[in-house]
């Protein structure tokens, strides 16, 4: 009597086989081409990401405006404008500004919440703050609450 052997039967084996010719060795690096800048890469500092949006929130004035404000990490700048869906106008914070005019590294924290201010807008207010103080075309600062 003969047995016949089933092409099912014989699969675990040949998938075994065929893992065992598949070795985990590094491949071998062989010349190559060197960077003809790696020099000057190196000696470059290291590339400081923008910042990224921390908070957005919508504040209603004094005056019943709506003003639209994201706040950016480290307090470095705020987006502002005056519908939800428009392009922000971005503001500097002020003392951060001044400390890189200054050539100064590491400026003295001001006292009181950051300001912000360009282009005839100012806020001035803390990133997790309910409230803030907003000022557009030069105009006088009014309280505005979210």
């Amino acid at each position: 009597m003969t047995k016949i052997i089933s092409p099912l039967a014989v699969a675990p084996v040949a998938a075994l086989i065929a893992l065992a010719a598949c070795g985990e060795s590094e491949p071998e690096i062989v010349g190559g081409m060197a960077d003809p800048n790696h020099e000057e890469i190196e000696e470059l500092s290291p590339a400081e990401l923008p910042p990224m949006r921390t908070r957005e929130a919508s504040f209603r004035c004094a005056d019943n405006s709506v003003v639209y404000v994201s706040f950016y990490t480290n307090d470095s700048q705020v987006g502002v404008s005056m519908e939800r869906d428009a392009i922000q106008t971005l503001l500097p914070n002020v003392a951060m500004a001044a400390a890189e005019e200054g050539g100064e590294e590491a400026a003295e924290a001001p006292s009181g919440p950051p300001r912000y201010s360009a282009e005839g807008y100012t806020l001035v207010g803390e990133s997790d703050a309910s409230s803030i103080q907003f000022a557009r075309n030069g105009g006088a600062l009014q309280s505005c609450h979210s």
